[in-house]
């Protein structure tokens, strides 16, 4: 029996979503024919807090639940678990993942950009050691901090079906290395995750903010939505179907969009870094320098920062 005819029958009741009313999370733009539908976390305990009050259905599109539905081969722990790892952590080969960020962290170190002191006859401070020893100069002065800049960077959470649990590793470790880098020449990072796809004329978007400017970088917590396929499969599909869509997203849950229409639909400037899927940024997920060294060139970050040659640094060790 169709769910159009139990509703007239009255033993199913339609619900057709959210509201930018009840949800604080949520709104809607209207752009020429394209109506966006956009979700906005501050948080994982944002997310956690949305899922875990089990917002409305769209059964009126969803007929079934992709979220709830989805085999554990295909989508992982079921929906319930995969709302807990939200707050409770996410650990499923979370120590491979650290060992290899590890072995990155080794190359980092002789570029790091670290102040510099140099003797002087007159400076800020003195230097008692070489006072007493007679030294000519006995002052020292600090390079005075570069000013602060601030980066955004957005990472595309969709991926092919044929992308391996390798690669994704390794775009999360290499996502995480990149925010090193970057806080070591003096730059503030806002980091998030993201999905965006659509439908006809109706567009989905859900941002997640993993870390502000100034926030210390929490490794366990970026590696769930980076690297935990249930984050995509059931946590983001759980959202989608309660997004009050009109259009038919129960067949396919959204194609996902290219770089330059994820930009215009988020509003995501041009100074923004933006990772897409480990494909797109020649990941391979076989060695994780010569990955580093493709994903760096890839971001083309030359200009701005000193980027470390990861496989040529690799061999002379």
């Amino acid at each position: 029996m169709s769910l159009e005819k139990e509703a007239a029958e009255g033993s199913v009741q339609i619900t057709y979503g959210i509201s930018e009313d009840t949800c604080p999370f949520f709104k809607i733009e209207e752009r020429g024919n394209l109506t966006i539908y956009k979700m906005n976390f501050k948080s994982l305990s944002g997310l956690h807090l949305f899922l875990n009050e089990n917002p409305v259905v769209n059964n009126n599109i969803f007929y079934t639940l992709r979220s709830e539905k989805g085999s554990e081969k295909f989508a992982g722990a079921p929906l319930f678990e995969a709302i807990g790892y939200l707050i409770g952590g996410y650990l499923k080969d979370f120590e491979m993942f650290v060992k290899l960020k590890k072995e990155i962290d080794k190359v980092n170190i002789k570029y790091e950009n670290t102040r510099k002191v140099r003797p002087s006859v007159v400076g800020s401070r003195p230097n008692v050691p070489a006072f007493i020893a007679g030294a000519p100069k006995t002052m020292y002065r600090v390079d005075r901090a570069k000013e602060k800049r601030f980066v955004d960077i957005y990472i595309n959470i969709a991926y092919d079906n044929n992308t391996t649990e390798a690669q994704i590793r390794n775009r999360g470790i290499l996502v995480l290395n990149l925010v090193k880098l970057l806080e070591s020449h003096d730059y503030g990072v806002n980091l998030k995750v993201f999905e965006a796809c659509m439908v006809g004329g109706e567009a989905f978007c859900a941002t997640v903010g993993l870390k502000q400017p100034g926030e210390l970088l929490n490794e366990k917590k970026c590696y769930y939505p980076m690297c935990g396929k249930e984050f995509l499969r059931r946590i983001m599909a759980r959202v989608k179907e309660s997004m009050p869509f009109k259009e038919n997203w129960h067949m396919s849950y959204g194609q996902v969009l290219n770089e330059s229409q994820t930009r215009i639909i988020m509003d995501i400037p041009e100074d923004a870094i933006f990772i897409n899927s480990p494909k797109d940024m020649d990941i391979l997920g076989e060695n994780i320098y010569e990955d580093a060294d493709r994903f760096l060139d890839k971001i083309n970050l030359t200009k701005e920062i000193e980027v470390p040659r990861y496989a040529e640094s690799n061999k002379e060790e």
